[in-house]
């Protein structure tokens, strides 16, 4: 199963069936004929209203009051997309002006198939593709390492019987960023993004296999040996948090440098071989 933090968990669903509702009436179907669900956007009512409240406060005369609703809607990510698109269109021009930095900076680290999904979901059987609406806010499944668990499905994203390709990963890679700056948020910390990067041999670079979060990661890529210069291709990286002591090195033909301590760091995954 993929959840909406990018992560993949294996899951054994419990369930029998599955209630689902499409435009032709109710459906039973069988978890064994199950081979992929789409989840569409699910906002639970409290998410709901916590996003609707911080959307208000954005034009709150309050500088603390507007940051924390600004953190709040963040935190949401695709699921304050839809009432930030709404705040943008406000007659407070302050509001409108907040909203639309705060969409900017969703559409630059979430990606756009996240951003537009659709309510309904998609199940996939072997002979047929079905859109609907699960029924049910959670499934129960179980985990080898903690047992029996209730499973929330406004935290998950897909759900497949045959794992996640890279070919799933190439459609959902964010556009090369330069440097990973724009992530030095806390929310960002452990979490992973892959992004579509051409092989570089200029830019900054500090550190080796843990760099600054301001490193050039075009050339942080070649660096890793995971890109050619010139080859374009997916780097999937992890955000952490400050760090000390980056190291510089020689390899892959470019040379990164020393760097005391930086508020931020990532590291590159390498390929799989």
């Amino acid at each position: 199963m993929k959840l909406v933090d990018d992560s993949v968990v294996k899951l054994t669903l419990l369930e029998g069936q599955v209630e689902y509702m499409t435009p032709h009436g109710k459906l039973m179907i069988p978890v064994a004929d199950i081979r992929k669900v789409e989840l569409g956007l699910r906002i639970p009512e409290d998410v709901a209203s916590s996003i609707q409240a911080a959307a208000a406060d954005l034009g709150s005369s309050q500088f603390r009051k507007r940051e924390e609703a600004a953190a709040l809607l963040l935190k949401h990510r695709e699921k304050s997309y839809p009432t930030l698109k709404l705040a943008a269109r406000s007659a407070d021009a302050e509001v409108s002006k907040r909203a639309e930095e705060l969409l900017e900076k969703l559409e630059a680290t979430v990606p756009r198939a996240r951003l537009e999904l659709p309510e309904h979901d998609v199940i996939h059987t072997e002979q047929s593709k079905i859109a609907g609406k699960i029924m049910v806010p959670m499934l129960r499944v179980r985990s080898f390492t903690f047992g029996d668990l209730p499973l929330k499905l406004a935290d998950v994203v897909a759900m497949s019987t045959s794992g996640f390709n890279d070919k799933e990963e190439l459609v959902q890679a964010l556009p090369d960023p330069g440097s990973l700056t724009a992530y030095q948020q806390p929310a960002h910390i452990g979490k992973t993004f892959t992004f579509k990067v051409t092989g570089a041999a200029a830019g900054s670079l500090w550190g080796t296999e843990m760099y600054t979060l301001d490193s050039t990661l075009a050339a942080a890529a070649v660096h890793m040996g995971v890109l050619k210069v010139g080859q374009i291709g997916n780097v999937k990286v992890t955000i952490l948090g400050p760090s000390i002591g980056f190291v510089g090195s020689m390899q892959n033909g470019l040379s990164s440098q020393n760097y005391a301590n930086y508020p931020g760091a990532y590291g590159i995954h390498l390929r799989e071989r």
